[in-house]
C-alpha cells in the first residue's frame, strides 16, 4: 500500500530536477502522475523512465508562464488531488547590472505563473487535496546581489499563507517548499565546472550539514505535505539548516 494510492498528482515541470524527483516519489507511492515539461519529448522520456509499464503516468506539455494554456491543461486532467508547481525559469540576476526585462520575466515565471495555475487549477481539484509552491531560502537569508530572487521567494511565501485562508473553505490545503541550494541542472547552467565546484564548496561551508541538497529530499518534503491533512499555510525549509548558520 502506498501513501498516495488512488490519488492523482499533477507535477508542472516534472521532467527534471526537483519536479522529476517529486513525480517519481508520487508514482512510487501509488499515485497516477501527470508529468509536464515545456518539451514533449522530455516529458515522454521522463514518464517512461519513471513508470515503466505501470500505466499510471501521463506526460504532457505545459508552459506555466502561459496562463490560458496552463488553465486549459489543468482542466483537461481534472479531477486531481495534488498540484505541484515546481516548473519555472528564473534568470541569474546580479544587482549591480540588473536587467529590467529579465527581472520581469523571472517574476512572471516563478511567481505569477504558479499563482495563476493555482487560482485556475483549484476548480478541477478534489476536496482534501493540496497545492505545493516552491520558493527559496533567499526569502529568509538573502544573498548579496540577489535582490530580485529574494523578492520573488518572499512573495511566494506570503501568497502561500494567504491562499491557505482563501482555499481552505474549498477543502484545499496550500503549502510551500523553500529549498536551499539543491543539486540540479539549473545550478550548473551557465557555469564552468570550476565555477560550479567553487560555488558548491562555498555553500557547503555556510550550512550546518556541510553539503548541498538532493532533489529526492525535496520530494520527501512534498510527500509529507501531500499526505498530512492538518498542514496548510506552511513554508517548509529544506535547506540544510541555512537559518541556523551564524
Amino acid at each position: 500500500m502506498g501513501a498516495l494510492d488512488g490519488k492523482k498528482v499533477v507535477v508542472i515541470g516534472g521532467s527534471g530536477g526537483i519536479g522529476y524527483a517529486t513525480a517519481e516519489m508520487a508514482h512510487k507511492e501509488g499515485a497516477h502522475v501527470v508529468l509536464t515539461s515545456r518539451d514533449k519529448s522530455r516529458a515522454e522520456a521522463a514518464a517512461a523512465k519513471i513508470a515503466g509499464k505501470s500505466g499510471r503516468i501521463t506526460p504532457g506539455v505545459a508552459e506555466v508562464g502561459d496562463r490560458a494554456a496552463t488553465a486549459a491543461f489543468l482542466k483537461s486532467h481534472g479531477k486531481f488531488d495534488h498540484l505541484i508547481l515546481s516548473g519555472s525559469t528564473v534568470h541569474r540576476l546580479v544587482f549591480d547590472a540588473l536587467p529590467e526585462k529579465e527581472s520581469y520575466e523571472s517574476f512572471d515565471s516563478k511567481f505569477w505563473g504558479p499563482f495563476w495555475a493555482a487560482y485556475d487549477g483549484r476548480h478541477h481539484m478534489n476536496k482534501g487535496g493540496s497545492i505545493i509552491f516552491y520558493s527559496g531560502a533567499a526569502s529568509r537569508r538573502p544573498l548579496r546581489g540577489y535582490v530580485v530572487g529574494a523578492a520573488i521567494d518572499g512573495a511566494i511565501d506570503a501568497a502561500t499563507r494567504s491562499l491557505a485562508w482563501e482555499l481552505g473553505s474549498e477543502g484545499l490545503r496550500v503549502n510551500c517548499i523553500s529549498p536551499g541550494v539543491i543539486l540540479t541542472d539549473l545550478i550548473r547552467k551557465g557555469r564552468t565546472q570550476a565555477e560550479f565546484d567553487k560555488r558548491m564548496q562555498e555553500h557547503s561551508k555556510r550550512v550546518p550539514l556541510g553539503r548541498i541538497g538532493e532533489p529526492s529530499e525535496c520530494a520527501n518534503a512534498a510527500l509529507f505535505l501531500m499526505t498530512c491533512g492538518f498542514v496548510t499555510g506552511e513554508v517548509l525549509a529544506v535547506d540544510g539548516g541555512t537559518e541556523a548558520a551564524p
